[in-house]
């Protein structure tokens, strides 16, 4: 058989096995996604984050019932202790204070559903920049540099009647010692892991 005509039969054979093959992937049926069973919530983050709310301070703050913790760092809205696609939820126990940054309080404390919250916890941080001056080495001569810090407004919120009971500012606006590549704007953790858990701490004394 002549070269050109078995290259002809070899690409028709070939091209014949690739559509079959097409046509046989196409006529499957596509995997279901697996439920998400946190969806919800994560569903609910923004309108939790935005949610609107009056104001009645009390002097014993107590945090009743399940909770909901939403952040907002920066517009980055996430939901403590649930994955970002609503997932799973972390049961593991709190962070320790120092290092908290998500898991603020023990996991049988938080609603699975919106419909479970009774006290919704929110934090609201923002980054702001100053200036300040810092001198290079062994030279004499300050420089003024820009750097960064990060002050959260924590908001205890009843959230049947969208009251806020207890509110705290933390974070500073105190300039970094000196100023590398490396050198970040820390979140205010310490602060605000305190203020929350001791509202939570309040709460067990009165149901004791």
């Amino acid at each position: 058989m002549p070269r050109r005509k078995l290259f002809t039969v070899t690409f028709c054979l070939f091209s014949l096995l690739l559509l079959i093959g097409c046509s046989h992937s196409a006529n499957q049926p596509t995997k279901p996604e697996s439920p998400k069973e946190f969806a919800a919530m994560i569903a609910k983050k923004g309108e939790l984050s935005a949610l609107a709310t009056s104001e009645k301070l009390s002097k014993t703050p107590t945090i009743k019932g399940k909770i909901a913790i939403v952040k907002n760092s920066d517009g980055d809205i996430t939901i403590d202790r649930f994955s970002e696609d609503g997932a799973t939820f972390d049961t593991d126990p709190p962070i320790p204070v120092g290092e908290t940054w998500n898991n603020f309080l023990p996991a049988a404390l938080y609603a699975k559903t919106p419909d479970e919250i009774e006290t919704l916890i929110k934090i609201n941080c923002v980054t702001k920049k100053d200036e300040a001056l810092y001198t290079k080495g062994d030279s004499t001569t300050a420089e003024p540099k820009i750097y960064e810090y990060v002050i959260c407004d924590i908001g205890l919120v009843d959230y049947k009647t969208a009251t806020v009971f207890a509110k705290k500012q933390a974070g500073k606006n105190v300039p970094p010692s000196r100023i590398t590549g490396s050198t970040i704007a820390r979140h205010p953790w310490l602060e605000i892991a305190d203020f929350i858990r001791s509202a939570a701490n309040t709460n067990k004394k009165s149901a004791s």
